[in-house]
């Protein structure tokens, strides 16, 4: 386009200012008013300009450059009718146009802006799939974070305020854990697991913590939940949410810290095995494949060891049909025990290892 062009083009634009502004805010009409005068001034081109010559598309294709000030027909109409409709194109046309291409673009911003300070301000509802959901936060928050994007896994947070250094990988709801819409927004229904973290927000009594697992059984029944507790006597109340696993992050630390007292040089060990993103080792279960079934701990552990993992014991349910979170644990089983089904070997891997992979 050249600048004299251009220049007219500009012009034109600021006179149909006035008109634009009746439909701000409008597109539906400016569409249809749009179209419209294209269609009649494609038309009205191909009898005025044509007699009804060539092809009505060619008019409309010049009806189109008309409004960007280009071509013959918009430098130099043939005839008075012409002259009119290049006069109105210039005013209405390019006013029409200008209306619906920012009406399209600030809703496309709007809608992008909106999403990202949704996402920001925790108030939009999380589109992830088998996901690991977060129920409050505390100093540990961090390190669970990194272990779980280490897994190559999603993960969702909820939380009373967005952490200062949360992930942008971490999708975050703001609310209440213990109430039910929070956890429908952090996509309970689609989440493969549930952790529930002491917040210190609402005490260390872990009565907020309770509260929150019997909202996340409610929400969804099936979803595994592990849960973090500071007093050992309000376990029999995780189990009546029906928790399946519980961890209690003081006496662990306590009993981690004493045994490096008195064992020099574990405490990397430990490190090691209990962190997947350090790419070294950690814990793993297996399913124990049926063609063990019967045959003893021994040979099960040999297959183990074959394909490159390290068994340190087993999980087993004392009653069928019991839940996993009810399963037993032997550390280190005598050998000569029988291998019954279902069971899961309980291993060191490597922290890329994933099972079924030899």
């Amino acid at each position: 386009m050249s600048a004299k062009s251009f220049v007219k083009t500009v012009k034109n634009a600021r006179r149909g200012v006035n008109f634009a502004k009746k439909f701000h805010h409008k597109l539906a009409l400016a569409l249809l008013m749009f179209f419209g005068l294209m269609g009649g001034s494609a038309l009205f081109v191909w009898w005025q300009e044509r007699n009804f010559t060539g092809s009505y598309w060619d008019s409309m294709w010049t009806v189109l450059f008309t409004l960007i000030g280009q071509g013959e027909f918009a430098n130099s109409p043939h005839t008075m009718g012409g002259r009119i409709m290049v006069f109105l194109l210039s005013i209405f046309g390019v006013a029409l146009f200008g209306v619906v291409f920012a009406e399209v673009m600030q809703r496309l911003i709007n809608s992008r802006i909106k999403a990202i300070l949704g996402e920001m301000m925790g108030i939009n509802s999380c589109k992830y799939e088998g996901h690991v959901l977060i129920c409050g936060w505390n100093g540990r928050g961090p390190y669970l974070i990194r272990e779980i994007l280490s897994a190559g896994q999603e993960a969702a947070l909820i939380a009373r305020e967005r952490p200062a250094d949360l992930d942008s990988e971490i999708f975050f709801v703001q609310g209440n854990p213990s109430e039910r819409e929070a956890l429908i927004k952090g996509g309970i229904q689609k989440a493969r697991s549930a952790i529930i973290l002491g917040d210190p927000d609402f005490g260390d009594d872990d009565s907020h913590s309770i509260l929150t697992a019997l909202a996340v059984e409610d929400a969804a029944p099936n979803i595994y939940t592990v849960m973090e507790l500071h007093n050992p006597e309000n376990e029999r109340y995780a189990h009546y949410a029906h928790v399946d696993d519980i961890l209690y992050s003081d006496s662990l630390i306590a009993g981690i810290t004493s045994m490096c007292t008195h064992n020099e040089g574990i405490s990397a060990f430990i490190r090691d095995i209990l962190s997947t993103a350090d790419d070294g080792h950690s814990f793993a279960t297996v399913d124990v494949e049926g063609e063990y079934s019967g045959r003893t701990i021994d040979e099960l552990f040999a297959g183990l060891r074959e394909r490159g993992i390290l068994p340190i014991g087993v999980i087993a349910p004392e009653r069928a049909g019991a839940p996993v979170s009810e399963w037993v644990s032997t550390v280190n089983p005598d050998g000569k025990l029988k291998v019954t089904l279902p069971m899961k070997a309980v291993c060191i891997v490597r922290d890329n290892w994933t099972e079924g992979k030899h």
